[in-house]
């Protein structure tokens, strides 16, 4: 291909110019098309991941607080059955409620 082709259309007619050019413009509204569709889907992607560590939180958390529930529940009872029986219901709404909790996380802020 010829040099004066490549980087200027040297000798062209002025209609081609004008398609090289329309050829241009084009290019560039692709080019920024998709570079501002890269950008939201990396806003998308970090979105995401910033949920799924918020969950993974809240999981490990909850699951931290059942236990402890559980263990002080165990440790108020020291034996007696009648005082594990009035807190038995107590740790298990406990542990739905908190279970509850992490499965709703983020729903209503859209994580």
């Amino acid at each position: 291909m010829d040099s004066e082709l490549v980087f200027g259309n040297f000798g062209e007619p002025d209609e081609e110019r004008g398609l090289f050019a329309r050829q241009s413009r084009s290019q560039r509204a692709l080019q920024q098309r998709v570079e501002r569709d890269a950008g939201r889907l990396l806003v998308s992607a970090k979105k995401q991941d910033l949920g799924s560590a918020l969950r993974k939180r809240a999981t490990e958390n909850g699951m931290q607080d059942i236990a402890d529930v559980g263990r002080l529940a165990q440790e108020l009872a020291s034996g007696d059955q009648f005082i594990a029986a009035l807190l038995l219901p107590i740790a298990q709404e406990f542990t739905r409620q908190t279970v509850r909790d992490v499965r709703d996380f983020g729903r209503e802020v859209g994580l």
